[in-house]
């Protein structure tokens, strides 16, 4: 198999089939070579798939799943430096959510929302269970260096692996001992001062090479590209200094340990630390927010293959992901409460008839009158050292026809303007926490949050003969939060135990035909139980002709902050249900012979609907009790009867819960974790071409989908830019306001994106990977989508940042004579295309010196900002690796 081929696995099944008619049992000698017959009956894009795709993905392949293998060759031939880089780049289907250089993102196949594709990497889930300062972005830890093989499982895949794989799982397997010696070190460097140098080493460490290990390490670090544009930023944001560099660090060392007990037997054990240090800051409302992750991991797995027919795997995991961040925004000086002035000027104020100051004017006006200070008041005289001889910037009166021009601002002559910054500020403390510090510095007001992640799935597969397979396994997983005190969090653990079979069918009615139908129920705790099924069929026609199908029901389970455990007014919904995923995936291929070498086409489609979303309500709006006139009825606040039914249409009514909320007399301000009614629909098709010569290969695929969601503007009335007036009888214009559905916020309409490779002499390799991205949207909300200016037109308009084209390319030259010397170059954004890779639309600047001076508020669309992550620029750089 060359380095250059993106593998998909496709399938053909006649060489199985050895007659039309089931015989009897078959002696376990028969069935010894059942393995290689099997890899041998697998193909990949025309060519016979090698030892390196696990077992379970060339089953999958062959009872209808669609199933794409990708090489450590192929990964090398990219040099990506993150795992979200190699996602864009090679995996069919795939969208990037959030940003890969800013050090967040999360994988997404075929539109599905961040909790739908479950990424596991030998086996731990890779998922963020919730985290009250931050989330934790699990995906940023994996090391490029160590991976061996990525395999993508596409469509519903709960059945084998639990929560989170609606649509799909891509499944990571990174390097391990094998009982010999060798290794790889490698440097790396170039653009945006990047620097990395990373190794991994195996060798046995008995005579025989039963017990052997692997160590490796990797540390990169890079000061990255211009994120955001300084037009992005905030009057007050930028001027504290919010317009700055986004360093990136990343450092990890693992072991691993094999013990091949025998021919049939295998025990591994691994542990790895990782940290990734990254800034997340925004342009309207933070300055410096610097982020410290690290994600202890601990694997062990046993396999044995107890006879020729029976083979048992476990597999299991324990990691405690942390997060420790600081974070500064800007402190500005407001417009005084009457309550908050000195005793003796308030009395004149209210003398005055005042009882609050609305904007700056009003209260510099009064203040002026009466000779006192017309901002805030610091006392600068009592800071000492450089920054009280400030002559320039924030800290100093700019206005050369002030007689204080050139001073420090803070005193009562000249004390800081109303909406002027005054210097930062830390947030420090989570809304639903005990109300100590957690986002500051030092030890007293910085804390760590995160939480713990456990679990174990053992599987037993049993060969009936040629035509049955049989599969049983358990699954154990629990999660809880392991955060400081401080944030808040409950202690509750969530836990779930899985019990699935599989029944495997190499259906001898109609030659070619494999069928798998599989159920799943889960016992869980502390929401309701979840019962799944899959059904999928492959049917081979000759000619390398093909047609493959499956379908059913997979689940997400909630995350920590979901199930209602964040704070002492949160509740917990023990008939919370898990939210829900039925999805179809089909599609027709031929694999053929052509100048010598061999090609792939295939057409897929895919259908998928999720139910079942979290949410949260206040319980005396959606429990009936609560309602003016009922039992629990509040003294005030309560509402009537014909409202809480209306907001019970949105939701699943959670009536076991209000009735013991009802019997407890619980507040009706506390929160409750609810399912919604809304589905997010979504319909795609796929074309994936592959060719496979002598010296050249090329891979396309292509993607379209609706990824459909309840838009939240449908229907609004227009509200006029600047004044705030409701436009009674309109509708916001466009689709906007007149569509009930929109696509998905940060989901492409399509995407095509390909790999082409020329290898002229077994010492070079030349890639090209293209991707040309369709619309792509960041959304308005709230007063912003409905602003429109004095031609009717849309004020604060939807971002579309898609409809970019990227070429990426790299040159490989190997030395030596067995090649061990490889040398990499790298560019990225080979001509320069400027685009998002994330975009937000109307987020408002509620830190504005005209907004904190109440001269404009949200009806002006200038408070307004639409902006993005940038890309990368064209840029390059260079690796060696030698390999010994």
């Amino acid at each position: 198999m060359k380095p250059h081929a993106r593998f998909s696995v496709r399938v053909g099944l006649g060489a199985l089939l050895a007659s039309a008619a089931l015989p009897p049992l078959l002696a376990e000698a028969q069935v010894e070579e059942e393995g290689t017959r099997r890899l041998e009956a697998v193909r990949v894009e025309g060519q016979q798939v090698d030892l390196t795709a696990s077992p379970l993905a060339v089953d999958f392949a062959q009872f209808g799943t669609q199933v794409q293998l990708i090489s450590d060759e192929e990964i090398e031939t990219g040099g990506f430096t993150n795992f979200g880089e190699l996602a864009a780049g090679l995996i069919r289907g795939a969208n990037v959510g959030y940003s890969p250089d800013e050090g967040e993102f999360t994988i997404r196949i075929d539109g599905g929302t961040d909790r739908d594709t479950l990424l596991l990497v030998d086996g731990v889930p890779y998922f963020d269970r919730s985290s009250p300062s931050e989330d934790l972005w699990p995906a940023t830890a994996i090391d490029p260096r160590m991976i061996d093989t990525v395999e993508v499982y596409r469509g519903g895949q709960s059945l084998y692996f639990g929560s989170n794989g609606g649509l799909g799982v891509v499944a990571v397997k990174t390097k391990e001992p094998d009982g010999t010696s060798k290794g790889e070190f490698g440097v790396y460097g170039g653009s945006f001062k990047t620097r990395e140098i990373y190794g991994n080493t195996t060798f046995p460490i008995d005579d025989a090479g039963k017990h052997s290990i692997l160590v490796y390490g990797r540390s990169y670090h890079s000061d990255a590209h211009e994120l955001f544009d300084p037009e992005a930023y905030g009057d007050n944001v930028l001027a504290l200094g919010g317009y700055q560099a986004y360093p990136y660090d990343f450092n990890s060392l693992g072991i691993k340990y094999l013990w091949q007990i025998d021919d049939r037997q295998e025990l591994r054990l691994g542990a790895s630390y990782t940290t990734v240090d990254f800034h997340d800051s925004f342009p309207n409302s933070t300055v410096f927010t610097p982020n410290y992750t690290e994600f202890p991991i601990y694997t062990a797995s046993y396999e044995n293959e107890i006879t020729d027919r029976l083979k048992f795997e476990i597999e299991g995991h324990f990691q405690q992901p942390q997060l420790r961040n600081n974070e500064l925004r800007p402190q500005v000086c407001t417009i005084p409460r009457i309550t908050d002035l000195p005793a003796t000027i308030e009395a004149q104020a209210r003398a005055r008839g005042i009882t609050s100051f609305t904007t700056a004017v009003q209260f510099e006006t009064f203040a002026a009158s009466i000779g006192f200070p017309t901002g805030c008041v610091t006392n600068p005289g009592t800071i000492n050292g450089a920054a009280s001889q400030a002559r320039q910037g924030w800290l100093v009166n700019q206005d050369p026809n002030s007689p204080f021009f050139g001073q420090r601002y803070g005193t009562a002559e000249n004390p800081f303007p109303i909406g002027a910054p005054i210097g930062y500020v830390s947030e420090t403390v989570t809304s639903f926490g005990d109300g100590n510090p957690v986002k500051g510095f030092g030890s007293t007001d910085n804390r760590a949050s995160g939480y713990q992640d456990w679990g174990t799935n053992a599987r037993a597969t049993y060969t009936l003969n040629d035509y049955v397979d049989v599969v049983g396994g358990v699954q154990y997983s629990g999660y809880k939060d392991y955060s400081d005190s401080a944030f808040g969090v409950r202690d509750t653990k969530l836990t779930s135990v899985g019990v699935y079979g599989d029944l495997r069918l190499s259906l001898p009615v109609l030659e070619g035909m494999s069928v798998s139908l599989a159920g799943r129920q889960d016992f869980n705790d502390p929401f309701d139980d979840e019962a799944i099924w899959k059904a999928s069929v492959r049917q081979n026609f000759g000619g390398g002709i093909y047609a493959r199908a499956s379908g059913g029901t997979s689940y997400s389970a909630p995350k920590i902050d979901e199930i209602g455990v964040y704070g002492a007014r949160a509740q917990i919904n023990p008939g919370l249900e898990a939210q829900s995923v039925e999805a179809i995936n089909a599609g027709v291929g031929i694999d053929g012979d052509i100048l010598g070498g061999t090609y792939n086409l295939e057409f897929g489609f895919f259908q998928t609907d999720i139910l079942n979303q979290f949410g949260s309500r206040a319980v005396g709006a959606i429990c009936t009790q609560y309602a003016v006139g009922g039992p629990n009825a509040p003294a005030t606040g309560a509402l009537a009867l014909d409202t809480i039914n209306a907001n019970r249409r949105s939701i699943v009514p959670p009536d076991a819960f209000c009735a013991t909320a009802a019997a407890q007399d619980l507040s009706s301000g506390d929160s409750v974790a609810v399912n919604l009614n809304a589905v997010q629909a979504i319909e795609g098709w796929t074309i994936d071409f592959a060719i496979d010569l002598d010296k050249w290969a090329a891979d396309f695929s292509f993607t379209a989908m609706d990824s459909l969601e309840p838009n939240p503007v449908f229907g609004l009335s227009q509200i006029r830019e600047g004044t705030g007036q409701v436009l009674t009888g309109t509708v916001v214009p466009g689709l906007a306001g007149s569509s009930a559905l929109r696509q998905s916020g940060e989901r492409p309409e399509w995407s095509l994106s390909g790999l082409i490779t020329y290898e002229p002499t077994d010492r070079w390799i030349l890639a090209l990977n293209p991707r040309l991205q369709g619309p792509e949207y960041a959304y308005a909300g709230g007063t912003a989508a409905r602003l429109v200016d004095a031609n009717g037109e849309r004020a604060v308009p939807d971002m579309n940042f898609g409809e970019y084209f990227v070429l990426n390319g790299s040159i490989q030259y190997f030395l030596g004579k067995d090649r061990q010397h490889r040398i990499l170059l790298r560019g990225v954004n080979l001509l320069g295309e400027e685009y998002f890779e994330r975009g937000a639309a109307g987020a408002f600047q509620s830190l504005n010196r005209s907004v904190v001076r109440n001269e404009t508020g949200v009806n002006n669309a200038e408070n307004y900002t639409t902006y993005g992550w940038n890309g990368k620029p064209q840029s390059f750089w260079v690796q060696y690796e030698y390999s010994f």
